[in-house]
């Protein structure tokens, strides 16, 4: 007989050893003895100790959850330490503490003891299976499985009777005294067991090369979890799984006593036939299992499902049995289905589960059956329904959780084929770098395989190999809504990915969150946002120093560094961040990355908001930067700019990397550096996208207003100020500036980072009060108006960061740009649905189209804004802007994070609009070649002040503008013009 059980066992191997699955079974097997005594003996038990049903099932389920939730911490040890270990503790603390429970004598003392006993079966659940997976191949899993959880049925099957008739002879108390030997002896014969490497029968070589590998940390872990698609719905029908099996433990014996009158020993063998049922069904199940799997990895999901919502089924119609053997009937039959869940579910669960995290895989459901016992059935007081109303209701209302797991499950199936390949490829992708390092002696610093990352269900990254050296300077170009900076979050923690694999020197740091890829030495500089508004200059220097407080020394050096670097952050030590310019809060931003100190150095948007001297200067800091040994990757929308930095560029568009080589290479690739966002606004103004910067259409002499000194040979300006100033305490922002802008006419204003533009808008359009002069429109004296008013007089505005609403769709957002344009804005009439309501909403949406259409927004329409990329985000805000209809519209940097040939195709977009609405535009920009090409008049400030006022040509030729703003590095100031020469090196600063 010993001979076939092994030749049976060898079969379900296929091969394999036989020892660990017959070992680890026959612990199984014992440790159910005194699950099957309990659940046998619950009504005598509740007796003894005078117990109603709602008081039992409390103890029962408290000690349940309790049990379930340590499983979490168990299996983080078991991913951790020696399993073979863990499981022979385990298991003999079960024994002690089945003894234990027929010594107690208070319900506080039953409750400790079970508690204990359960946790010394927490292996069972979860340890167990993690070895078994790592002894056997993926194939024969399911067979594996099979037998070893047929084990506990087959202790139930002997258990149950051998408890009854013992209580029946000798009183409850006497089989948890029986049971104390085997499970003692038997967990320890586990010593004999190897130690295998976790995914050694996944792939044996990456398993060999991954062994070293630290362990993840429980958030990185949990993070892991829940991130596989197939495994969260798994969780989620755990919860309503553990609202409708584990109050069976104690509901089906008292269903039996209270409607048959069935006795302990009758009990006892009921509880024998329900475990033969499920053995039943998990030995018949076991071999179908294997060819589902072959046909279709997610095929047994939707066979789990449609079991699962069968055993619901058949609980409600045990409910209803009018006798003992149509009650025996109904049971044996939802065991078997019960039991055909078993083997799928725990196999599909060994595929789609990472080795790294596989102990914790199967431990983790536990928080959710507590969750659903707790929720569902305690909180909702289902548990009381047995007291209340009879315990057939109580019975019946468990049938519901079991049907809506079944669907649960079953939409899990779609999800398991991808599940499983991914999991296979986290393991591969850090073998392969072992491997590299083993040959070569070198690894990248950092390494992304595979990388898909999504927003709710919008996917933005697809399937991205991105690997960077350690020392190099990475250009991570492309088109707005690439992928850029979403790939930056990835890379930082703050964005998890869906699927792929991040590895930082040999560490995976896939699902590790924001403070762990810090301390590894990432730091991301997000581009606009890289400062806290709030505090002062002088606090945010301090709050990255804290990041160093351990080295006192090193960190007052590289502060001192980083002053140095930035020297105009000494005049403002005391200003409030938000105060600060674009520029200003760049440098700041810049300042703090470089104080903590980073390993990698990860910058979005270099030159946003930079005057050209300030990116030239920018330039040579993050040279200085590399060169004291950190790695930079440089997400950046001037490929002049980028390609004057960086040694190598990654080229990015839809959320696929198209290039990756030298910069010098990227130059020949026009097919890339041609991608334009714009295109159809484009070629609307007639613009020839695949054309060079240069060949863009010139402005005739006829075509610029005539310029005539005598002011009465031309029409009143639109906008005109007169002696405007502002004073923030002793700074003066703005000192006396004149400006009069007509409506034929386009104002460009420029000057470095902190001269005052932003605040001159401010003024002019109501958000800070002025100190002297004023302002007129259309003629009328607005100095005192508010915002609003003079929205409503004609005055538009764009912002350098965008504001509009990031819940609200795209059209929605343009669509309640044009609320005050509507005929009819009675609520009202809106709630009567009038036709004058629908017609003026017609004619809102046919003018939201047109503004689409207009500036190339068709494949964002029905986007949020929040998932929108920087550039996209700009080009919906002066979507808005343009249908406010304003006579005079101010534009704040409206190329500011729109990428290069982008910003090419934006001039004409410009002029276009400026023609078709009628307006006067005033545009702040540091992109000199647009700006030059756009404007009529150009305006150039310097601490507040007008210091040149003329043509385009004659303000960039003015050498006090030269000085203080342009400076004399091409590439800076051409950013977004034809790269005329080769990268010229600096000198890194002192």
């Amino acid at each position: 007989m010993i001979t076939r059980l092994k030749a049976q066992l060898s079969k379900a191997t296929g091969g394999g050893p036989v020892f660990p699955l017959a070992i680890l079974s026959v612990v199984y097997f014992f440790d159910e003895f005194d699950t099957a005594a309990f659940a046998v003996l619950a009504p005598n038990i509740k007796e003894h100790f005078g117990l109603s049903d709602g008081d039992f099932a409390g103890v029962v389920l408290l000690n349940l959850s309790i049990v379930l939730l340590l499983a979490i911490p168990a299996g983080y040890i078991g991913d951790r330490g020696p399993r073979r270990l863990i499981t022979v503790v385990c298991g003999i603390a079960a024994g002690f503490c089945s003894m234990l429970t027929g010594i107690v004598g208070t319900v506080t003392l039953l409750l400790i003891v079970r508690t204990a006993n359960g946790i010394g079966n927490l292996a069972n659940g979860t340890v167990q299976k993690s070895l078994l997976a790592d002894f056997y191949a993926p194939e024969v899993r399911s067979n594996v499985f099979a037998v070893y959880l047929a084990a506990p049925a087959v202790g139930s099957l002997v258990g149950g009777p051998v408890a009854g008739a013992l209580a029946s002879a000798f009183g409850w108390r006497a089989p948890f005294f029986i049971f104390f030997v085997p499970i003692v002896v038997i967990a320890a014969l586990c010593l004999r067991l190897r130690e295998p490497l976790r995914g050694e029968s996944d792939d044996a070589t990456a398993a060999v090369a991954v062994a070293t590998e630290k362990p993840p940390t429980f958030g990185e872990a949990a993070r892991t979890l829940w991130a596989v698609p197939t495994l969260r719905r798994q969780y989620m029908a755990y919860s309503f799984i553990g609202a409708g099996l584990l109050p069976l433990a104690f509901t089906i014996p008292l269903f039996y006593e209270r409607e048959f009158n069935v006795g302990e020993l009758g009990r006892g063998f009921l509880t024998s036939l329900t475990a033969a049922a499920m053995l039943a069904g998990t030995l018949f199940v076991a071999p179908k299992t294997r060819r589902w799997i072959e046909r279709d990895v997610g095929e047994p999901l939707r066979w789990i499902g449609g079991f699962t919502a069968v055993v619901g089924v058949l609980l409600v119609l045990l409910s209803q049995a009018p006798n003992t053997a149509v009650a025996v009937a109904i049971t044996a039959l939802a065991f078997f289905v019960a039991g055909m869940y078993i083997p799928p579910f725990t196999a599909v669960q060994a595929l789609v589960a990472p080795a790294r995290v596989r102990t914790m895989a199967f431990a983790f459901g536990s928080i959710f059956l507590v969750g659903g016992v707790v929720i569902l059935y305690l909180v909702i007081p289902v548990a009381d329904l047995s007291d209340t109303h009879g315990i057939r209701v109580g019975l019946a209302a468990l049938g519901p959780y079991w049907l809506i797991a079944g669907a649960i499950l079953a939409s899990a199936s779609a999800f398991v084929a991808d599940d499983s390949a991914a999991a296979l490829r986290s393991l591969a992708a850090l073998a392969k770098l072992r491997e590299r390092r083993a040959a070569s002696g070198e690894t990248p610093l950092l390494s992304c395989a595979g990388l898909d990352v999504a927003y709710d269900s919008v996917q933005v990254l697809f399937g991205v190999d991105f690997e960077v050296e350690e020392g190099e300077i990475v250009a991570l170009l492309g088109t707005n809504g690439a992928g850029k900076s979403t790939l930056l979050k990835a890379i930082s923690g703050l964005q998890p990915p869906s699927a792929g694999s991040i590895i930082l020197d040999g560490r995976d740091i896939t699902r590790a969150d924001a403070r762990a890829t810090f301390d590894a030495g990432i730091v991301q500089m997000p581009g606009g946002r890289s400062v806290f508004p709030t505090l002062t200059v002088d606090e945010c220097l301090r709050l990255a120093v804290w990041t160093s407080r351990r080295e006192p020394e090193h960190a007052q050096a590289t502060l001192a560094q980083a002053v140095e670097y930035f020297p105009v952050l000494t005049t403002h030590r005391s200003t409030l961040a938000g105060n600060l310019s674009g520029g200003e809060q760049q440098m700041l931003g810049l300042a703090m990355a470089f104080i903590a100190r980073p390993r990698l150095l990860m910058i979005d948007e270099l030159s946003l908001g930079l005057a050209p001297t300030i990116v030239s200067q920018l330039v040579d800091i993050v040279r200085a930067i590399h060169a004291a040994g950190t790695t930079v990757i440089v997400v950046e929308q001037s490929v002049n700019v980028a390609l004057t930095l960086a040694q190598r560029a990654v080229f990015m568009e839809k959320g696929e990397v198209r290039f990756t080589g030298p910069t010098s290479d990227l130059l020949d690739r026009a097919d890339l550096l041609r991608a334009v966002f714009l295109e159809g606004a484009a070629k609307a103004t007639g613009v020839d996208v695949g054309a060079p910067a240069d060949a863009a259409p010139k402005r005739s002499r006829a075509s610029v207003p005539a310029r005539v000194d005598d002011a009465l040979e031309r029409p009143a300006p639109v906008l005109e100020l007169v002696g405007i100033s502002v004073h923030f305490g002793g700074i003066r922002a703005v000192q006396d500036v004149d400006l009069a802008v007509h409506r034929d006419e386009v104002v460009g204003l420029i000057g470095p980072n902190g001269a005052g533009k932003t605040t001159l808008f401010d003024a002019v359009s109501g958000f800070v009060n002025t100190d002297s002069g004023f302002v007129f429109l259309n003629g009328l004296d607005v100095t005192g108006w508010g915002p609003d008013r003079r929205g409503r007089g004609g005055l538009g505005r764009s912002f350098q960061d965008a504001r509009i609403f990031p819940s609200l769709t795209v059209v929605e957002n343009l669509a309640l740009a044009l609320e005050r344009h509507l005929d009819v804005r009675d609520p009202l009439a809106c709630a009567l649905g009038l036709p004058a309501v629908f017609e003026s909403e017609a004619q809102a949406a046919l003018q939201v189209h047109e503004l689409v259409e207009l500036l190339g927004l068709d494949a964002y329409r029905n986007k949020f804004v929040g998932e929108l990329s920087t550039g996209t985000r700009r080009m919906v805000d002066l979507a808005m802007a343009v249908a406010h209809g304003p006579d005079v519209l101010l534009l704040d940097e409206p190329s500011s994070g729109i990428a290069q040939r982008e910003t090419e195709a934006l001039g004409p977009v410009l002029k276009r609009i400026q023609r078709e609405v009628g307006c006067a535009l005033v545009v702040i920009e540091h992109d000199m070649p647009l700006i030059t090409a756009l404007a009529d008049t150009m305006v150039a400030l310097e601490t507040g002040r007008v210091i040149a006022r003329g043509t385009p040509t004659e303000v960039t030729n003015d050498p006090e503008v030269v000085a203080s703003y342009l400076g004399d590095d091409e590439d800076a100031i051409m950013r977004s013009g034809q790269r005329r020469r080769r990268p010229r090196k600096k000198a890194a600063p002192r």
